[in-house]
């Protein structure tokens, strides 16, 4: 059995990972995706990330270009969500989300950092496999 404040300090942690807002460098990002494609989107998720930044994008799937012959093209990008944010402090801040094409779900992870100049990605995960990306309640929960 678990302790109650164990409970009470479960209940507390979940309450502020509820109310963590989505830095706008997230919006931004995925506005540019179904505007012109991953690669902007990338630019402004990427932009000013440390070299350090940890990026798992290969399950990133490939636009669909001028004429839209490419095999496997995955876009455009019709619209995203935001599945869940959790904030363990004031300068961190992870987002999970979903982005939608007519060919199926994109899963994405993004860990930031709040820096003097604003949040910043640390980490970003892409794929559309939601085991590669999303934490194991947020699978549960859907089911």
């Amino acid at each position: 059995m678990i302790p109650r404040f164990k409970v009470l300090l479960l209940c507390l942690l979940g309450l502020g990972a509820a109310r963590a807002e989505v830095p706008a460098l997230v919006a931004s990002g995925f506005e540019a995706y179904k505007a012109a494609g991953s690669k902007e989107a990338l630019a402004i998720w990427l932009k000013g990330a440390p070299p350090s930044a940890g990026t798992a994008i290969e399950g990133l799937p490939p636009d669909v270009g001028p004429g839209f012959e490419k095999p496997g093209a995955f876009g455009p990008m019709e619209s995203y969500e935001i599945l869940a944010t959790f904030s363990p402090s004031t300068r961190l801040r992870r987002v999970y989300a979903v982005a939608y094409f007519p060919q199926g779900p994109l899963f994405c992870c993004f860990d930031l950092y709040r820096t003097s100049n604003g949040w910043t990605t640390y980490g970003l995960k892409l794929n559309l496999v939601p085991d590669q990306v999303l934490p194991v309640d947020l699978l549960e929960k859907s089911s």
